[in-house]
């Protein structure tokens, strides 16, 4: 039993490490911060599976057209390159980001 709860506490400790280490570390230093990204997502695209995809899309494929950054921001930092995370990462980044920025389901 102890074995199965250190794993549990493991697996979910390292839950977020590619998103830490490959979306947060660049993020940290812009002038909006990442969740504002995520507002910007939800109001577009709405939906769980419609924010995700879109945002995947972006990170493969990043062309100014795509970008929800203000026209000022792209200006600043322009736009980024292409991730180098493998499909497995980029997921995991992504669900990561849903869980810690959604509000959805979460409003009482």
């Amino acid at each position: 039993m102890r074995a199965i709860i250190l794993a549990s506490i493991l697996i979910i400790a390292s839950h977020g490490d590619v998103y830490e280490q490959n979306c947060l570390q660049c993020h940290q230093g812009l002038d909006v911060g990442i969740d504002k990204f995520f507002y910007r997502y939800v109001l577009v695209f709405s939906s769980e599976a419609s924010v995700k995809a879109a945002l995947e899309d972006y990170l493969r494929f990043p062309m100014a057209e795509k970008s929800l950054l203000p026209e000022g921001l792209i200006e600043k930092y322009g736009i980024k390159e292409p991730t180098t995370l493998n499909q497995n990462q980029l997921k995991e980044a992504i669900d990561t980001y849903w869980e810690r920025y959604t509000f959805i389901g979460k409003l009482r």
